[in-house]
Parts: structure tokens; C-alpha cells; sequence
């Protein structure tokens, strides 16, 4: 039986298809790892809990330093000709590779996303250690008038004033621990979008700057 020249001109486009398929071209900038960017998220996101916390005595109020919004999340602006922020590591790091123009705007529309990402959890992260200050000025005031009333000595207020601040800072680390997840994937994002916007021997200069 005798095949028509159409059909195998299908065959043999056929084939080479296949062929086509199975060869893979090697790509110019070998991918980031997830591991190696899990590295760099992890380094940057423990920025998040170096906190101190102000006050809780007789004489002062609490206070917490850009309303909680410690590490790479205190960051309120972060073009990279434009920096400004409470911890600006892995903006300096980028920096230091001296990034050409094209790579600039897409980290800064990356930048911009991320603090999209941020602002949303932040909305009901900065809302619970609002009611978090309410509540424990309360407790602090009511200490003070105990206190001024003759009711506890000085000794038994500041023994109370410690155990409040004791229950402040670790409210305040559960309201962290809560959202820590939820910060960490707006970072994630942010990382792994500089990740393929750098060349390899970037990139690999920029896990060491987070490193260092």
C-alpha cells in the first residue's frame, strides 16, 4: 500500500515534534533553588522579632517602636534610588550588585507588591497590639492608683509593673507568632521575584551579603 506523500509529511512533522520535545535547552541563568531562597526569607524574616519595648513603669506608658512593623516590614519606602525604612539589608544588598536599569524597575515594582502584601496584614497585625496597648495601660493606670491610694506598697507595684511588662512582651510575641506566617509569605514573594530578575552570579552574591 502505497502512503501519500501528505501523510508523511504529517509523520515525520511528527516526529521531529517529538524529538523537539525531548531536547532541553539549557537555560542562560540557572534557577534559584527554594532552598536557597527559603535561606535568604528565613535570614531576612528574623528581623521581625528583634523588638524592644518601651515603658510599662509608674512613669511610662508602653510603647512599641513603627507600631510593631519591626524588621524588613518597617521598610515605608523601598525604591531602590529611595530608601527609607527601619531595616533596609536586603534593599543595601541588592544595591551593591549594581543592578542595571531594567532590573531596577522590576525590583521596585516587586517592592511595591510586597508592601501591598505587607499593608494588608499589617491592617489587623497593628490592630491587635492596639488593643494590646489599651488594655495593658489600663492595668498600668490602675497599679498607679493602688499604689498612690496606700493600698500595695512601692515594692508590691513595681512587682506588679515587672510582671505586667513580663505579660505585655509575651502578648506581644504571640500577636507576632500569629502573623509571623502570613509576613513571611508577602516576603517570599518579594524574594523569589528578585531571585529570577538577578543573574545567577547575582544572586549568588546576594545570598552571601544576606548571609554576612
Amino acid at each position: 500500500m502505497r502512503i501519500s506523500s501528505f501523510f508523511l509529511f504529517l509523520f515525520l512533522l511528527l516526529i521531529s515534534g517529538i524529538l523537539l520535545s525531548c531536547i532541553k535547552e539549557e537555560p542562560q541563568t540557572p534557577e534559584a533553588t527554594a532552598d536557597e531562597i527559603d535561606r535568604v526569607v528565613n535570614n531576612i524574616h528574623e528581623g521581625f522579632f528583634v523588638f524592644s519595648i518601651q515603658g510599662g513603669t509608674r512613669e511610662q506608658a508602653f510603647s512599641i517602636k513603627n507600631e510593631g512593623m519591626d524588621g524588613i516590614y518597617g521598610v515605608r519606602r523601598a525604591e531602590l534610588e529611595n530608601l527609607e525604612g527601619e531595616n533596609l539589608s536586603l534593599y543595601n544588598c541588592v544595591n551593591t550588585l549594581n543592578p542595571g536599569i531594567l532590573q531596577k524597575i522590576k525590583i521596585n515594582g516587586a517592592s511595591n507588591t510586597f508592601s501591598v502584601c505587607r499593608y494588608a496584614v499589617g491592617l489587623s497585625y497593628i490592630a491587635e497590639i492596639k488593643v494590646l496597648l489599651e488594655k495593658s495601660e489600663t492595668e498600668r493606670l490602675e497599679i498607679i492608683q493602688r499604689f498612690e491610694q496606700g493600698i500595695i506598697t512601692e515594692s508590691e507595684s513595681d512587682t506588679e509593673m515587672d510582671d505586667l511588662r513580663e505579660r505585655f512582651a509575651a502578648s506581644y510575641l504571640g500577636i507576632k507568632n500569629f502573623y509571623s506566617n502570613n509576613f513571611r509569605t508577602c516576603l517570599h514573594t518579594l524574594v523569589t521575584e528578585i531571585s529570577v530578575i538577578l543573574d545567577n552570579d547575582q544572586w549568588q552574591i546576594f545570598i552571601m551579603c544576606i548571609d554576612s
